[in-house]
């Protein structure tokens, strides 16, 4: 995405637009994510998380919130892009159908699996006081300056066993017969639908393509693909401990996301380095400096431009 700055005009362009709202880089270290229509559900619900999120420790794998009104969020910005932008630059496609044809090398080994523990730590984080982010994917996984990851957009964060909203294959899957009363569904969000998704970004972040996005169905590609995950017909995968613990994740086979995260920690690198919590005066710098953009009429001036 292109940088752009609103400054006293607030001419400029967002740098993003979502279902829900557009993105402007107010400064060099804030977005402010504004809602495209009034009183939106999920701009709501995502004030509300990050009320819930700031009432126990931080954690240093998610971004921050500085300051928020009812139509706008002063977010964290952070330089590295999107976790799907970087691993589609290392990836030729076909132009007419989008399957990806080769990636030319792929992310260093330790970067991959830092990403891997940072993901699984940050989504352990949500569920020790009962919530499932229910939209993980790579276009929500951002990356700071020193590449590390980052999770964000709690639009569709809501309490486990709550029914699961997001139906983006593959990083949900329709349930089968094993669903029982939920056959045909997405089920609920919980450790079983999470770990889900958690493994197919796992892959992309290991092979550099999506699952299936290395082959091509014809014009049915996106049901075919909904289709091949309901009867569990998954990607081939290697035998190595990294492969052996996706799998486990396509497969349910942990009672919980901690359990998982734990798990993720044994493959990482001795010398990764971790991202560290936002200090305190940090933040409170930055908050401050969404409130003079509030006092010299930011949020009116870009109400204005969207009108």
């Amino acid at each position: 995405m292109a940088s752009s700055c609103i400054t006293g005009s607030a001419q400029d362009r967002p740098i993003a637009q979502g279902e829900v709202g557009l993105v402007y880089k107010v400064s060099e270290d804030i977005v402010l994510k504004y809602s495209i229509k009034d009183d939106d559900s999920r701009i709501c619900n995502q004030h509300h998380i990050f009320d819930l999120l700031e009432i126990h420790p931080q954690c240093p794998d998610l971004v921050r919130s500085f300051l928020r009104f009812p139509n706008a969020n002063f977010l964290q910005f952070l330089s590295g892009g999107t976790l799907d932008q970087q691993l589609q630059l290392r990836q030729t496609r076909d132009p007419t159908t989008k399957r990806v044809l080769k990636v030319k090398n792929g992310e260093p080994r330790c970067l991959v699996l830092r990403w891997m523990t940072e993901l699984s730590n940050v989504a352990a984080w949500h569920e020790s006081f009962g919530y499932s982010h229910g939209d993980i994917w790579p276009p929500n996984l951002l990356l700071d300056r020193e590449d590390h990851l980052k999770l964000t957009d709690f639009d569709n964060t809501a309490a486990a066993g709550t029914t699961f909203e997001v139906d983006i294959a593959p990083y949900a899957r329709v349930l089968g017969d094993e669903g029982g009363e939920q056959r045909g569904s997405f089920g609920y969000l919980g450790p079983r639908a999470e770990q889900f998704t958690i493994g197919s970004v796992f892959y992309y972040m290991i092979r550099g393509y999506e699952p299936c996005n290395n082959e091509w169905f014809g014009e049915r590609h996106g049901l075919v693909i909904v289709d091949l995950l309901q009867k569990m017909m998954l990607p081939k995968t290697d035998d190595n401990k990294v492969d052996t613990i996706m799998r486990s994740y396509w497969h349910g086979e942990y009672d919980s996301i901690q359990r998982l995260s734990a798990t993720v920690k044994l493959l990482d690198c001795v010398n990764s380095s971790r991202s560290m919590v936002m200090m305190g005066e940090y933040y409170k710098a930055k908050q401050g400096e969404c409130k003079q953009l509030v006092a010299n009429r930011l949020l009116d001036m870009v109400k204005r431009n969207e009108g």
